[in-house]
Parts: C-alpha cells; sequence; structure tokens
C-alpha cells in the first residue's frame, strides 16, 4: 500500500548508515544511475557461484553497511525464500508457546531462554545463504498448529511433542545442506501419547542402523518411527508432510496456535516490523528487523542495526507474569567457510534478555557471551551465562554488559553450553547441571502458509514465485530476469514518491517504532485474527 506522507529532508538518514547519496552506495550504480547487476557466469552450477562470490566479497572488503547497497546479485548466488520468510523466529512455535505457563519467575524466564536458543535453529538445521532483498510493502504471513513444550513432570527436562530431528543422509555436523530431517515422536501417554503405536514404531527403528539410531534421546522417548522421516525445506519449495501425524496422536484440543505476520516499512535502509502471537496462552512478541553486513574477508559479519532494539515478548494472560515484558538483544554472527563453498555460522558478543513490568517487587535479567571462535581447529560454539536478580529501574544493574560484572549475591543461575547442541544451567547453590535445551531434538517445523493463488500480489511467495520457480528449475538467467523486473517497479515505485515529496506508510504497522515495539494496525490486527481462524479450521 502507498499512502503517503510528506517526506522531511532527514527521513531517511540513520545514524551510522550510508543513504543514496553515499560513496559506499554510488560506487554500485551503473550509469544510468540504477544499481549496478552482476553477470551470470557460466552455467550457475556451484563453481560458478563461487567465482562470482569471491570477486564480490573482494570489492565489499571496508564497505560500511552491505545490506544497505543498491546492488543486484545474479539469481544463482540466491536461496529461493524471501527474505521477510527467512527472518522469523517462531521455526520452533511449540516453544514460544510455552514461554508463560510456569508460575515461578525462574522458571519463566528459563522458558524464554529455550526461545532464545531455539528462536535461531534455521542457522543450525538450514543452509545458510542470501534471500531475496523485500520490496518496500511487502509482507508474509503464516502459522503453526502444535502441541507446546512441556516439562518432566520428574526430571524438568523439556518433552518435544512434535517434529523430533533426526539427521539426512551425509548430514554436516554443523551448517545444514539445506533441509531438516524430522519423525514423529512417540511420547508416553501422559505426555500426549498413546500406547497403541509404541510396539511397532520400536520395532522397526530397533533394525535400523542409521546415524539417527545412534543418537541419545531423552527417556521420555520411547522410540521414533525411521520410516516416517521426511524433510522439512525452509523456503517456499515443497515442505513435504509426513503421512505420520507429526505430533505423535497428541489430541486437537491440546494444540495451540502460533501467527506471524512480517511487512518491510523501509526499503533504504531495509528495515521490517514483525508481530508474534499464541492466543491460547495470551503470548505475543513485536520486533523491528535491521541488520548490518560487512564483508572481513573471507567471511561476511552480521549484526542489528541501529533500529533493531531485539525482541520483545510480553505475557498477556491472567495469573503470574501478567505484563512482564522480556527484552531479548541479539548476538553478531560471523558467516564462515566460504572459501571452501561449504558455509556455516558462528555467534560472538553479549546478549540480554531483560523482564521488565509484572507485578513482582525484583526482576530477573540475564547475559549469554557466546565465545569468540579460534582460527585454527574446528568451532566451539561455545556459551556461558548468568542469570542474576535486580531492582527495576536499577540503571546500573541494567547497564553490565558482561557475565564477570555481576556481583555474586545478585547471581540466581548459571549457564553454559553448545548453542548447536545442548544448553544446561544450574541455580546458584546447586552442584548438578540440568538439560535447559537439547537442540539435537529439534527439526524446523514446517509454516501454514496460504495457497499462492489465495495470496495477494505483494504477499513475500506471490511476488517473488517468477524468481523462485525458475531457480528451482535451475534456469539461472530466467530467474536474474525475472528479479530484475521486481526490482525496476521497486525502483519506479521509490521515485514516484520522491516525486510526490512522500513517504512509504506501512499497511500492518505503525511507522512510530522508534522503541523497537512495533504496534499493529487495524488491518495488521484483521490479518492476525483471519490467520488463526484459517488453521484453527484447517
Amino acid at each position: 500500500m502507498l499512502l503517503g506522507k510528506k517526506k522531511d529532508k532527514d527521513d531517511d538518514a540513520i545514524a551510522g548508515l550510508p543513504t543514496d547519496d553515499d560513496p559506499a552506495s554510488q560506487a554500485f550504480l551503473d550509469d544510468t544511475g540504477k544499481p549496478a547487476t552482476l553477470p551470470e557466469m557460466g552455467n550457475g552450477g556451484e563453481e560458478s557461484k563461487m567465482r562470482v562470490l569471491l570477486g564480490l566479497l573482494k570489492k565489499l572488503v571496508g564497505v560500511k553497511d552491505v545490506a544497505n547497497l543498491r546492488l543486484s546479485l545474479p539469481a544463482s548466488l540466491l536461496e529461493p525464500i524471501p527474505n521477510l520468510e527467512y527472518w522469523q523466529y517462531a521455526d520452533r512455535a511449540d516453544v514460544f508457546a510455552a514461554i508463560g505457563d510456569a508460575s515461578d519467575d525462574f522458571e519463566r524466564m528459563l522458558a524464554v531462554l529455550r526461545f532464545v536458543f531455539s528462536k535461531d535453529l534455521k542457522f543450525i538445521r538450514a543452509r545458510l545463504g542470501k534471500t531475496y532483498n523485500s520490496a518496500l510493502g511487502e509482507h508474509f504471513r503464516c502459522a503453526w498448529r502444535v502441541p507446546s513444550l512441556v516439562l518432566d513432570k520428574d526430571t524438568g527436562a523439556p518433552i518435544v511433542r512434535t517434529h523430533i530431528h533426526v539427521p539426512l543422509p551425509n548430514e554436516p555436523a554443523y551448517g545444514g545442506a539445506g533441509g531438516s530431517g524430522w519423525t514423529t515422536p512417540v511420547l508416553r501417554p501422559q505426555d500426549g501419547g498413546k500406547d497403541s503405536e509404541t510396539s511397532s514404531i520400536r520395532s522397526a527403528a530397533s533394525n535400523m542402523k542409521s546415524p539417527a539410531s545412534k543418537l541419545k534421546r531423552n527417556d521420555s522417548y520411547q522410540s521414533f518411527d525411521m520410516n516416517s522421516i521426511r524433510q522439512v525445506i525452509p523456503g517456499p519449495g515443497e515442505e513435504v508432510v509426513s503421512l505420520r501425524d507429526p505430533d505423535a496422536g497428541v489430541r486437537e484440543e491440546e494444540k495451540v496456535t502460533v501467527v506471524f505476520l512480517s511487512e518491510q516499512t523501509s526499503h533504504h535502509p531495509p528495515v521490517s516490523a514483525a508481530y508474534y502471537y499464541c492466543p491460547e496462552k495470551g503470548i505475543e512478541a513485536v520486533c523491528v528487523d535491521q541488520i548490518i553486513a560487512r564483508v572481513s574477508f573471507p567471511s561476511v559479519r552480521l549484526g542489528p542495526g541501529p533500529q533493531n532494539k531485539g525482541l520483545f515478548v510480553r505475557i498477556l494472560r491472567d495469573g503470574p507474569g501478567k505484563g512482564e515484558e522480556y527484552q531479548i538483544t541479539h548476538p553478531d554472527a560471523q558467516v564462515n567457510g566460504i572459501l571452501k563453498g561449504s558455509y556455516y555460522g558462528t555467534m560472538s558478543d553479549v546478549i540480554s534478555v531483560t523482564c521488565r513490568g509484572g507485578s513482582a517487587k525484583t526482576r530477573l535479567r540475564v547475559l549469554v557471551e557466546y565465545k569468540e571462535e579460534s582460527w585454527i581447529g574446528r568451532p566451539r560454539f561455545a556459551l556461558e551465562g548468568v542469570i542474576y536478580r535486580y531492582d527495576e529501574g536499577d540503571v546500573n544493574a541494567e547497564s553490565w554488559t558482561k557475565v564477570k560484572q555481576v556481583p555474586s549475591d545478585k547471581v540466581v543461575g548459571h549457564i553454559e553450553g553448545n548453542w548447536m547442541k545442548t544448553i544446561k544451567y544450574r541455580r546458584k547453590g546447586e552442584k548438578e547441571w540440568k538439560i535447559l535445551l537439547n537442540l539435537d531434538e529439534l527439526a524446523l517445523i514446517p509454516k501454514l502458509v496460504r495457497p499462492l493463488e489465495e495470496q495477494e500480489g505483494h504477499e513475500s511467495r506471490q511476488l517473488w514465485e517468477p524468481v523462485t520457480s525458475n531457480l528451482l528449475s535451475k534456469n539461472w538467467g530466467e530467474a536474474t530476469k525475472q528479479k530484475q523486473v521486481i526490482e525496476q517497479k521497486q525502483r519506479d515505485i521509490a521515485a514516484q514518491l520522491k516525486a510526490d515529496g512522500k513517504v512509504h506508510e506501512p499497511r500492518f504497522f505503525s511507522r512510530d517504532y522508534e522503541d523497537g515495539r512495533p504496534a499493529l494496525t487495524d488491518a495488521g490486527h484483521q490479518v492476525v485474527r483471519d490467520e488463526i481462524e484459517r488453521v484453527r479450521v484447517h
């Protein structure tokens, strides 16, 4: 929607980012002032991609923000997935839905941390790659219908009740190969399972000698069916649905709905707003996504931009914790393995999870430090963290950015582990470490997305379908042509807005989100209601 308002002179001037007049942007414009287009080389295969990519990276060394450049890449360098669909944090919607289940504030913080470590699961399970650049006003919506995560009543360990990860053949230890193998968990009756399925599945699994059969499982899982392994492809490509119930017979009334809506609200700099909601549990989250990318050859470093204040998760339902808001900041990430053509991501820096609001007199805050990786040897993916109590409004306590800064008398718990494998915690004074989250158990959960014929022209999958279909068919040249058609329309829209002295007005989100908390418009609320109704009927 291109409703507009008069544009102030400095509307596009964001501190620390290049604008259209910046030399960094002008260096990648052609003679007509249009974004420079890199040509396809060869047949679009892996060797051709590497030649283009390495040449591009050398030119981008030292550029302040690669993500904001006006540069048109050949389609063969892209993954067949729109940006708004890729940058969502509910690939484990079951974990998100369980955030407010506990009556104890420490347990609620642990639930938030499970979400923190599951929200970036795509970096573990899916192949890393460049997504399509979002068009101004583009939007994406989807939903999930899942049984929420529960805890074992005896051990407190998480019990995953849908989409258990099973390694695909030749799946690398890290750096996904483009998909995520999953199968149906077999649960104890007290966890929502059915006795009738147990014996046949156990016998089938016992005869298999695949890498998946060697995985250590939580005792709450009796076994899993190796014959029902399916693959989730994180993009518009077909998401294969298992013939078996992925939720192991969990009753429909135990399942919950999680809805996601995102919209591109600015093109230069690229900024989007997003909303998540679980109506049955009374949990919502909002965020503004803006990413800065820098090249430090031979790797690419990504981090949150100045408008990205993190994720804000809120507990809306009645009961303990009502009114609490958890602000989750993002770490920096680095894409490695480019020279070998086998990409994988690493995390660095310190993130914080800060609880505010609610009725408690004191609040909990967490610092998680992602350990820097060595240039020598294999990556460790290690982290450590501390959970501490503070008085809301204590500026000093909220300013701590290092684990070692927190006084011991404030500490109530510790975290450690491998963010690609298993993360553990222990309360202060306890010796035993307990499982916070075992990421080996988690596969990407397929999204429920409306068919293309039901989508609007500016919905992500519909908008980019001509590019996606050609990429999946390996028609590289035609994919690039279709991509350029979409990009030219984007430039024409931007030029018309500029000529009229107007700025784009988002359709689903209020433009006022300087604090990082975008609010839905009436149209946005209607989309959320429509998605809830659609998947419940489905």
